[in-house]
């Protein structure tokens, strides 16, 4: 079957495009896919995931930011660019089942012929997230018409479905690599993940200034990029034992050595980087801040402002993080990449007719 999987983009370093390449080389063993990103990122990570999928960017260019006249003529060009390529994509490939990962790819998809396909329509953050900004109403304009949409969780779903939207199902992000344990015993804090507002590394430095002092043995190590980078460098340097390091390609690494993993977050989805600590068998401390981030159930859920007191509760117990550890890591076992395929494989055959 032909399998078309359309996101924003596809280059970044990022959750999503995480997602959708592992599902892509997944799906790719028995399927024809097609892997599809909008518009190029200007650094293409390279996810080193099964090639048998084809990658295609449809835009020549990043897009724009909003500006001028030339902005605008340039987002119209753009835009028409992707269109114009994604109809001829499909008009190569019998119709088969076209996955939207994002809510533009879908607002794209809308303006193409796509009649003899399936469409299935994701949201890969919480419906507290979209409600509290422009992407619930999008997602219930874009998705009205799919064949069916897919929630992260049960609590997501029923959300949506409570909004209106019909033919709402749940399927979790799979793990891409399955990691061998780690041994949560030595003193480090470790943060992976997007230094931006949203997944909260300042939340992080401020309860890190309040436990370092009478835990003279633990280090901070961080590693990411984005918009707040320099912003938590400064605040980095002037606080005890914090290292800052550059994103990593391999999570798995990162994890090892590591003691209590957290994830300080102001929203998200179902992250990724939290399913792969626990997979690791690391411990983690997370805000409440999503119904994905509870379906996890990391070792110690806290609100922002506690989220000192939650690393405390770790760091004093070696034992603890251990036995924790073992308990998360066996929970993680339902995001095994074949798991998650064999879902999928449910999903279409109800679909497909």
């Amino acid at each position: 079957m032909n399998i078309v999987i359309l996101a924003n983009n596809i280059d970044e370093l990022g959750g999503v495009q995480r997602i959708v390449h592992t599902l892509a080389g997944g799906l790719s063993a028995s399927h024809q896919v097609d892997l599809v990103g909008i518009t190029p990122y200007p650094v293409r990570h390279d996810y080193g995931t099964s090639r048998h999928y084809v990658e295609h960017r449809l835009m020549d260019e990043q897009w724009p930011p909003r500006g001028d006249d030339e902005a605008r003529r340039r987002r119209a060009r753009l835009r028409a660019q992707a269109v114009e390529r994604l109809q001829g994509l499909l008009a190569e490939r019998t119709p088969g089942v076209i996955i939207v990962a994002q809510v533009w790819a879908m607002e794209i998809l809308a303006d193409v012929d796509h009649a003899g396909w399936i469409v299935i329509g994701q949201y890969h953050g919480a419906f507290a997230a979209a409600a509290t900004g422009r992407d619930l109403r999008r997602i219930l304009t874009s998705y009205a018409d799919v064949t069916m949409f897919l929630a992260l969780t049960d609590e997501d779903a029923r959300a949506f479905t409570a909004c209106g939207l019909n033919n709402v199902r749940v399927m979790a992000n799979p793990l891409g690599q399955w990691p061998r344990a780690a041994d949560p015993i030595a003193p480090v804090i470790g943060y992976l993940g997007r230094l931006s507002i949203e997944k909260g590394p300042d939340v992080l430095l401020e309860a890190w200034a309040a436990v370092a002092p009478e835990h003279p043995e633990w280090l901070l190590r961080i590693a990411g990029d984005g918009p707040m980078a320099e912003q938590i460098l400064r605040r980095a340097a002037a606080l005890p034992r914090v290292s800052v390091q550059e994103p990593v390609d391999d999570p798995e690494a990162f994890w090892t050595g590591v003691g209590i993993g957290a994830f300080p977050s102001r929203t998200e989805g179902m992250p990724m980087s939290l399913i792969e600590a626990q997979a690791a068998g690391v411990p983690c401390v997370a805000t409440d801040c999503s119904s994905g981030v509870r379906v996890l159930s990391p070792t110690v859920l806290v609100h922002a402002d506690a989220f000192a007191s939650g690393l405390v509760a770790l760091m004093g117990d070696p034992e603890g993080r251990r036995e924790a550890g073992r308990r998360a890591r066996h929970a993680m076992e339902v995001y095994r990449l074949d798991v998650i395929l064999s879902q999928w494989e449910e999903l279409f055959a109800r679909v497909v007719r």
